[in-house]
């Protein structure tokens, strides 16, 4: 699911993530950098012959957002904050509980409870 979108002249960097913890970022529909993570990550990119580092720093337990920052030479150029999606959100809770129950159920037939 797309995120987020940056132009920066006639460039547009976009941020997507996965269900499954996987970041991408996009430079032009080209993918730049991916990286799988669940509390956020550093992504550098050339553009133009100018380092960037598209930051990224999650928020689930506090706000339920992602926060991104688009930093050029150590200097925050552009800052957004997303929405977690509510799909991700259900997807991993449903992971959660189904580990708590299959978890249950496995130490009741191991022990014999």
């Amino acid at each position: 699911m797309k995120y987020a979108e940056f132009n920066i002249e006639k460039n547009k960097i976009e941020f997507l993530n996965s269900v499954f913890g996987i970041e991408s970022v996009l430079l032009n529909g080209i993918v730049v950098s991916k990286k799988f993570t669940f509390s956020g990550f550093n992504h550098e990119l050339d553009l133009n012959s100018e380092s960037f580092i598209l930051k990224s720093k999650y928020k689930q337990f506090d706000k339920r957002e992602i926060e991104l920052e688009l930093i050029k030479k150590g200097v925050t150029i552009e800052k957004q904050i997303a929405p977690v999606d509510i799909k991700q959100r259900l997807f991993w809770m449903s992971i959660g509980i189904g580990l708590v129950v299959g978890g249950y159920w496995l130490g009741k037939f191991i022990i014999g409870i």
